[in-house]
């Protein structure tokens, strides 16, 4: 079977599926199991594909159109411009969190005290935090040892990244203060998670359940980090907002930024501490 056949042959079986961009899926899964570009599997349509890559690919096609995300079938996905690994112990990155990334960049101090990533999942923060700043201290943390596994891994050779395994920022072992501390936590109300999409409810629910209302992490990490950092920056759900800044104003905290996600939804806030 050629390049073009494989194809042709996929895309109506995926949009039979659901699978969103089925061509698209499959070019990426294609190009992922031949260790090619996009644009290389375009000038080879009509090579033909060998048997053991067919039967590697065979399975993945099928879990796919049962559901399971590209980004776990393939193990990888990029995020801020560097390939990472990705498994169902922690969340797909999202483009969202490239709009924290950015919010944080902007205020950070490279000489100056550490920055924390609360939650840190795939570890996708620190390690762009670290290449863009290499003189500054980052410390993730994760109550998930599996997550932090994953995060290791993405940030090995990185010498200003440390980890630990904590509940928020309840592990004593945790410097007194930062700079900045940045999270994307678990923000997705308990009762909304049965009707997300079925790819979304394949990623760890300890990732996405954020309690009641889903700010149950959200209120406790700023009550916890008031008074240990200058600047807090949070990703947040669609209509969260608000509710964050009143819990941010009554910690200590003074409003300084909010930004929209792609969809112009506000998801991303900044507070600076002032006691």
């Amino acid at each position: 079977m050629t390049v073009l056949e494989l194809i042709n042959a996929t895309t109506p079986f995926f949009t039979k599926h659901n699978v969103p961009s089925p061509r698209l899926t499959i070019e990426l899964m294609l190009a992922e199991i031949l260790q090619k570009s996009r644009m290389q599997l375009y000038l080879e349509f009509d090579q033909a594909i060998p048997e053991p890559m067919l039967d590697r690919l065979r399975p993945l096609v099928k879990r796919r159109a049962e559901g399971e995300p590209l980004e776990y079938l393939l193990g990888i996905t990029t995020f801020a411009g560097h390939r990472v690994r990705v498994s169902p112990d922690v969340l797909i990155p999202r483009p969202e969190t490239e709009i924290l990334l950015e919010a944080a960049s902007k205020r950070i101090d490279p000489a100056g005290l550490p920055v924390l990533d609360v939650g840190t999942g795939s570890g996708i923060l620190p390690l762009a935090l670290a290449r863009k700043f290499p003189e500054l201290q980052v410390v993730a943390v994760d109550i998930c040892p599996a997550a932090l596994a994953v995060a290791r891994g993405n940030t090995e050779g990185a010498s200003n990244i440390s980890f630990l395994e904590s509940d928020l920022m309840e592990n004593p072992l945790l410097p007194e203060c930062f700079q900045m501390i940045v999270a994307n936590l678990p923000y997705i109300p308990t009762g909304d998670i049965p009707g997300l999409m079925r790819e979304v409810r394949h990623e760890p629910h300890l990732a996405l359940d954020g309690g009641a209302d889903g700010l149950d992490l959200v209120r406790r990490l700023i009550t916890q980090s008031a008074g240990r950092t200058r600047y807090l920056a949070l990703e947040l759900g669609d209509g969260q907002t608000e509710a964050t800044k009143t819990l941010c104003l009554s910690a200590g905290y003074a409003l300084i930024e909010s930004l929209p996600d792609f969809t112009e939804r506000e998801r991303i806030l900044v507070a600076e501490y002032h006691g």
